[in-house]
């Protein structure tokens, strides 16, 4: 492979707005995730907050993170609200039937999650549950989160202890309907959608945006046969009662999640850069049912999903985070950004100990991974403009693997392939922000990036990568992967050359000539 590779920006050429909520997140009431992730005894020696952790909390408040998804995932699909809500120790003890049969005691509830989101500042986005409760279920928690006035279920909020209204405006009306949400086809869950939705009422003071479950992947059926059904209905269409539909994409594993070969590391890049496919394709079957785009497409569930760690129960899907899941985060931010135009919001799965998170904790210790860091380094995309960025760097993977994972995650069946960068950029206050990712394992690259009609003088590059491809943080060496302290590089006029050391995460900043 060629040591120098070259990429374009164009800041000319528009593509919209890098909404914050695409670099949102999720919490599920799975393995270790919430207990005792997010929540404690209060009488716990871990320092807490009426519960909530004090080390998480901390950790996480720099992230600025912008939403937070709960309760589930499956878990939402089997919960009633009403358990988690007041008195904790008259709240019941539940068996969590979709992870394990764990134990659920349901000291974390609403109240509980409100307390935590306002915490670490981030707007709650909540999963109603469709599959096994009724649409009066739905209709009262969102009275008891969002109502002002005088109403019984206003007054038992307050008696719990939240005198203002939550003023909740995302809801979700089911979660995988096309399976632990109820094994429904396209057709029968968009009936109980427009059923659910009609009785998730606005109060003052808040507008709901309902989200429907979108599809698993790449099923394009599920997509159309929903848009439709809620189309053509034969008394009316029913697509103003949507505001938004959500899509899941895992992009699996090659190999475990700290042991894999060289060509597995290119697979699981391969796969995480599918995401291109699995977003255009479902956007241009909505753009069928709604050209003017007032149905916003949302990724609520994406990552990588690694076998469990063979010390931890196999129910809560416990994994390692290494610097190759830092590169899956930042391909697909990346590919989130340069399709700022087509998706609103994401929320990567999960937040702590589950899946791909973003903190671990054992005990009373609490460590970063590196898609942690990678969170950090793009914050400065969050809310700005993102223009176009085009790469000619060499191709390192064909896709093959990627393509037999997802079926030719192209409608149109365009050959997928990995190319050794891969990147974006966006513009806010003249300051030009642009991500890239050097995908190979073990060749670094020497950067050629064109400014096109533009001039960058002095730029700061920070650098995410590690010696090791296998390289993870652990509570023993909770710092083996982190950012390089930020280098000045000098630009010369429209380029500027800067060296990626191999399977890395680098950002780069300055303010336009």
């Amino acid at each position: 492979m060629d040591s120098v590779q070259r990429v374009m920006v164009l800041p000319q050429e528009p593509i919209g707005q890098i909404h914050p909520y695409l670099h949102g997140h999720f919490a599920e009431h799975l393995g270790e995730l919430v207990y005792p992730g997010i929540y404690v005894s209060p009488e716990s020696p871990i320092p807490n907050t009426n519960g909530l952790r004090n080390d998480v909390i901390e950790a996480l408040r720099p992230l600025n993170i912008p939403v937070l998804r709960w309760p589930g995932g499956c878990f939402a699909d089997t919960y009633n609200w009403r358990d988690g809500i007041g008195p904790r120790e008259r709240r019941p003890m539940r068996v969590n039937v979709h992870w394990g049969m764990a134990e659920e005691p349901n000291s974390f509830g609403t109240h509980e999650f409100m307390a935590f989101c306002r915490a670490i500042g981030a707007d709650p986005y909540f999963a109603g549950n469709l599959g096994s409760d009724s649409p009066a279920e739905l209709r009262d928690w969102v009275e008891y989160c969002n109502f002002a006035g005088k109403s019984t279920l206003a007054e038992e909020r307050r008696t719990n202890g939240a005198g203002q209204p939550f003023n909740v405006q995302l809801w979700g009306i089911g979660n995988e309907n096309w399976g632990c949400g109820g094994n429904m086809s396209p057709e029968e869950y968009a009936a109980a959608f427009a059923r659910y939705r009609t009785y998730v009422h606005n109060y003052p003071g808040t507008q709901v945006e309902a989200i429907a479950c979108g599809p698993n992947g790449y099923d394009w059926q599920w997509t159309r046969r929903f848009f439709e059904y809620m189309t053509n209905h034969h008394t009316s269409c029913r697509l103003n009662q949507v505001q938004g539909f959500a899509a899941h994409y895992y992009c699996g594993t090659a190999g475990t999640a700290t042991k894999y070969t060289e060509s597995q590391w290119l697979e699981l890049l391969s796969k995480a850069y599918a995401m291109e496919g699995i977003v255009t394709g479902h956007r241009r079957i909505m753009d069928e049912y709604d050209p003017a785009r007032r149905r916003k497409l949302i990724m609520d569930e994406w990552g990588t999903w690694h076998p469990v760690e063979q010390d931890k129960p196999q129910g809560g899907l416990y994994q390692q985070n290494s610097i190759r899941d830092a590169c899956v985060a930042a391909l697909t931010l990346d590919v989130f950004h340069n399709h700022a135009d087509k998706v609103y919001m994401a929320n990567i799965a999960q937040l702590i100990n589950v899946l791909q998170a973003l903190l671990l904790v054992e005990e009373d210790r609490c460590i970063q991974t590196p898609t942690y860091h990678v969170f950090n380094l793009y914050q400065a995309h969050k809310g700005a403009q993102a223009v176009r960025f085009l790469t000619a760097a060499e191709t390192v993977s064909n896709g093959e693997a990627a393509a037999e994972h997802c079926k030719s995650c192209y409608i149109d069946k365009q050959p997928f392939a990995l190319q050794a960068v891969h990147g974006s950029a966006s513009i806010h206050d003249d300051m030009l922000c642009v991500t890239v990712v050097n995908t190979h394992p073990t060749q670094p690259v020497e950067l050629d990036l064109e400014l096109y009609q533009g001039r960058l003088n002095e730029v700061e590059t920070v650098t995410l990568a590690a010696n090791d491809i296998h390289a993870h943080n652990t509570f023993e060496h909770p710092l083996a992967v982190q950012p390089s302290e930020p280098k000045r590089v000098q630009a010369r006029g429209a380029h500027l050359r800067v060296s990626l050391p191999a399977g890395s995460v680098t950002r780069m900043r300055g303010r336009l000539g």
